[in-house]
């Protein structure tokens, strides 16, 4: 093995722990940015559902009202009239009146194909309009109500009259070719003809009314087109089927997945996934009250952001990645192993003959910042700069595709959501402008304008007729001098009603039949609201001739509260002018921030922003509404958006740092594999010992270190050479200073003999006791016990009770001394008499009670003596009622006992000699010594009271 193989190896490991770090980093983002984008795939989904729903079932809704609408006597005239029997050109007035009435109504172009209204028999005209292309149908293609009757297909008919009903293809027809036999040929063909026209259409009748006539709407089948999402904002495919399943209208390219699609509806599914031109996820979804389902195919899509493009760019960067690792550890591979080939070069060139005064130069090996590093720490910083740099640098890059992907989602989300709005918008005015054409049509209200006219059955505008009035405050008709007319509220006082509050240029601008939006006014009752203004061209029932007027249709101030949003969705509307004029939300923050994004011309950009309002981060978009040059600014919320993100980037750390951990392991493994002979070599130098080679330096080439280990082998055994001899001469000499020790020893021993001492004591009490001395006889006793004790070497810890008994003897010599000057109290417990104490604790802190306490008194001194077990603890309490100290010396004391030994100070304070404390710092630091931190000694005193002095020690 050679110097490459180390370096080799180094570079391998970093490049494998980089690959493996960014591939768990990979997982991580995928699994995160997959769920964020479910989550708003799913939210996108809802809010299309939503809205179609909603829209679908606005648009039916005006054409159930739009049926109930044309069963007025306006509109039937012309069928109940007889005006078979009639000259031509007044069927021709009729019928040109009747028209005129239907172009009032201003139909949706795509919302309705043909308008019939049928008599009862041939004596009456039937009526027949295509909206497509604006021709009449011939009468020649219409039956009548008997023949209907006759040919048996009339109840067929009417039976779910007042609901759209899908009239399927063949239907009726196959009906009347086996029914033909019942009927003329003539009635045969109109009945043909009519219902070839109707079959395969969505229609409304109300049935044979009180006028016996019948009236038949065909609905466009553009009224679901204008209703589906553009393929711009969604991709995919729908179609309406009603409650038997059958297809209303279809955009579907395949016939046979519709097939397919009623039976999987019929077996109770709801969603599924069907292959069309490639793999569609298929939901359906009910629209009440009408029994239609609608059927989505939506092509289904990654929730990740790992597209194609996306990995190609990240296939790209971690090649980078890599290459930057790569580059990295093969520099610090090479500055590592250089000094181990160095150093192996020179010791193999000096071979076997070790010349001891020739050193290696350590300059060679202490030059550069590397140096500074134990061979541990270099490996660990190659490791971790070849791996971390670039890891580092991918999650930089994880981090900002992530946000950058989930940020995006959510924008492409309030985009698609705030045109859903603005669609919702536009058809509610549209249903508002609807709803003022259908109003101006009414005889009953326009007939008001005539000076000599009556308000008979007036009061007879009722919501089912004209849904959506329930929406209006009111409505006002004023005539050509600008007098009202009627109003839908206080129509007894029509003083309070003034069309002079429009502007006057305004009226004097429209044309017949024009309606224009009017905002900034107040109603009736002071409130701001917004209004319609439509110029009306009403036929005079004096003079036949057209006069004008005009309908003002005021809105209530939430008429745009039905609107379908999202819970998170706010918006604000703004006219031309940038004035306010109505929001779903209370909050001023919305409404202020909509004028200043108006203000600051963000209104004719069409981009979409983020900013907070409110303390919410919100994504606005502006869209326009309708033709009025009005503004919508949508807010919709993304504060969940960022919660998640958050808790997305919190997972992200977690993870990071665990697999952060895991290559630290990792590396720290390595690194001790790659060290192990460098540490067993510096191991074998320190002990001196010889290191064995491996069987892969036993034979051939070595390495490095296996050189090393040879030459350090060979120098091992020339210093042991050297060694031996040194070794011999030094035990010659530590035998005979050995032999002078044990010598000088022996004469110490009989230099002093403790046994002379103590029995010299005992013969001077028993001659004091034969004299009649016995107070000497005591103190003699009493010092050779105390004299004893003290020269007993044998243990440093006795039992408490044997150092209680030393005090004894102590006392009992101060007693004497001070002639009953003070007083001794006992309170010992038996169990703490067994404890093991440090020898000498007590003595010094009594005679420091005797000398800096009781002996300034002149009489009457106390010294008490407790010791119990507590808590398993040996508690001891010494206390006096001596002169005790002040705060100050208490403080010297207190500091003295926190000092080391070396730092205490033995200069008494002036004033006391007590504050020296030298005994109690002694005892201190000898139990310091032996307990440790177990020990706790604490020192109380008050000046003229006396002082306490506690010791707790392990029991």
């Amino acid at each position: 093995m050679r110097f490459r193989y180390h370096r080799n190896r180094l570079v391998l490991i970093a490049v494998l722990l980089t690959l493996l770090s960014e591939i768990a980093f990979v997982g991580i983002s995928y699994w995160n940015t997959r769920d964020v984008g479910s989550e708003i795939r799913r939210a996108s989904e809802q809010n299309l559902s939503k809205h179609v729903e909603s829209q679908i079932a606005s648009k039916l809704g005006e054409m159930n009202s739009l049926s109930l609408q044309i069963e007025s006597l306006d509109f039937m005239n012309y069928a109940r009239s007889f005006l078979s029997l009639r000259p031509h050109e007044e069927e021709v007035l009729a019928r040109n009146e009747l028209n005129s009435r239907l172009e009032q109504l201003h139909l949706p172009p795509g919302s309705v194909d043909q308008i019939y209204f049928i008599g009862e028999n041939i004596n009456q005209q039937n009526f027949g309009k295509s909206f497509i292309d604006g021709t009449f149908i011939p009468g020649s293609e219409i039956p009548w109500i008997d023949e209907l009757r006759r040919s048996g297909l009339l109840d067929s008919f009417t039976r779910y009259y007042g609901m759209p009903t899908y009239i399927p293809p063949g239907m009726f027809t196959d009906m009347i070719e086996a029914n033909k036999g019942r009927v003329t040929e003539d009635e045969r063909q109109r009945l043909d003809s009519f219902f070839k026209r109707i079959e395969g259409h969505l229609i409304i009748n109300n049935g044979v009314n009180y006028l016996n006539v019948l009236s038949v709407i065909v609905l466009d089948e553009r009224i679901f087109t204008a209703e589906l999402p553009t393929t711009s904002l969604w991709e995919g495919y729908v179609a309406v089927m009603d409650e038997n399943w059958q297809t209303l209208w279809s955009n579907v390219p395949n016939g046979d997945a519709m097939k397919m699609v009623a039976q999987r509806m019929e077996s109770g599914l709801a969603e599924w996934e069907q292959q069309l031109d490639g793999e569609y996820r298929v939901r359906t979804m009910s629209i009440s009250p009408y029994g239609l389902h609608i059927v989505f195919f939506e092509r289904e899509k990654s929730d990740s952001m790992w597209g194609k493009n996306y990995i190609y760019a990240y296939l790209a960067f971690f090649a980078c990645t890599l290459l930057i690792g790569f580059g990295i550890a093969f520099k610090l591979a090479n500055w590592i192993m250089y000094p181990f080939r160095m150093l192996a070069r020179m010791v193999w060139k000096k071979g076997n003959d070790l010349n001891f005064q020739s050193v290696i130069p350590e300059d060679r090996f202490t030059e550069g910042w590397l140096s500074k590093f134990t061979i541990r720490g270099k490996i660990l910083l190659l490791l971790l700069s070849s791996v971390l740099i670039p890891v580092v640098i991918a999650v930089g890059m994880h981090l900002f595709m992530m946000y950058s992907y989930v940020f995006n989602k959510a924008v492409d989300l309030s985009v698609e959501s705030s045109n859903h709005l603005v669609v919702e918008l536009r058809d509610r005015m549209e249903r508002y402008e609807n709803l003022t054409n259908r109003l101006s049509t009414d005889s009953r209200l326009t007939n008001l304008t005539s000076p000599y006219s009556y308000k008979e059955n007036i009061e007879d505008f009722t919501v089912a007729s004209y849904p959506g009035l329930s929406d209006l405050s009111y409505f006002v008709l004023y005539d050509v001098g600008g007098v009202a007319r009627y109003s839908s509220a206080f129509y007894n006082n029509l003083t309070l009603f003034k069309l002079s509050a429009i502007d006057p240029d305004l009226l004097s601008s429209l044309n017949p039949e024009q309606i224009v939006w009017v905002t900034g006014l107040e109603d009736v009752y002071g409130h701001p609201s917004m209004m319609l203004i439509k110029k009306l061209s009403v036929p005079s029932l004096l003079t036949g001739k057209t006069t004008d007027a005009y309908l003002q249709v005021v809105l209530k101030e939430d008429a745009f509260s039905y609107v379908t949003s999202d819970r998170k969705q706010s918006f604000v509307m703004l006219d031309h002018s940038g004035q306010f004029i109505y929001s779903n939300t209370s909050s001023e923050g919305f409404k202020e921030a909509a004028s200043e994004r108006w203000s600051g011309n963000v209104r004719d950009m069409g981009k979409v922003g983020i900013d907070q309002v409110e303390g919410s981060n919100q994504v606005i978009v502006h869209r326009e509404i309708g033709s009025m040059d009005w503004s919508t600014y949508v807010f919709m919320t993304i504060d969940d958006i960022y919660l998640k993100i958050n808790s997305m980037f919190q997972r992200f750390i977690v993870l990071i740092v665990l697999i952060f951990l895991i290559i630290l392991a990792a590396m720290w493994n390595v690194s001790s594999l790659l060290i192990k002979p460098i540490e067993r070599l510096k191991h074998a130098v320190e002990k001196e010992e010889v290191l064995p080679l491996g069987p892969e330096h036993r034979t051939g080439p070595r390495d490095e270190i296996g050189r090393l280990v040879v030459s350090f082998n060979q120098m091992l055994g020339q210093i042991h050479e050297l060694m031996e001899e040194n070794i011999n001469k030094q035990i010659r000499e530590k035998d005979l200073v050995t032999s002078r020790m044990k010598a000088e020893l022996g004469m110490l021993q009989q230099q002093i003999n403790p046994h002379f001492l103590y029995n010299t004591l005992e013969a001077i009490n028993m001659r004091a006791r034969q004299y009649g001395a016995t107070e000497v006889s005591t103190m003699v006793h009493s010092l050779a016990k105390i004299f004893r004790f003290t020269i007993n070497t044998g243990n440093e810890v006795v039992p408490l009770s044997e150092e209680i008994e030393h005090v004894r003897n102590y006392l009992t010599i101060q007693e004497l001394r001070f002639q009953n000057k003070f007083a001794v109290v006992w309170k010992l417990d038996e169990a703490a008499l067994a404890a093991s104490v440090l020898k000498f604790i007590l003595q010094p802190i009594i005679e420091n009670a005797l000398q800096h306490g009781i002996d300034d008194l002149y009489e009457n001194g106390i010294i008490s003596i407790s010791a119990e077990v507590a808590d398993e603890r040996l508690v001891i309490v010494v206390s006096d009622n001596g002169i005790g100290m002040s705060d100050e010396e208490l403080k010297k004391v207190r500091d003295l006992l926190r000092m080391d030994s070396e730092q205490m100070t033995l200069e008494p304070v002036k004033g006391s000699a007590r504050s020296s404390g030298v005994g109690l710092v002694n005892v201190y630091q000898r139990l310091r010594i032996y307990y440790g931190e177990r020990l706790e000694l604490t020192v109380e005193s008050e000046e003229f009271i006396g002082t306490t002095i506690t010791i707790r020690l392990p029991f």
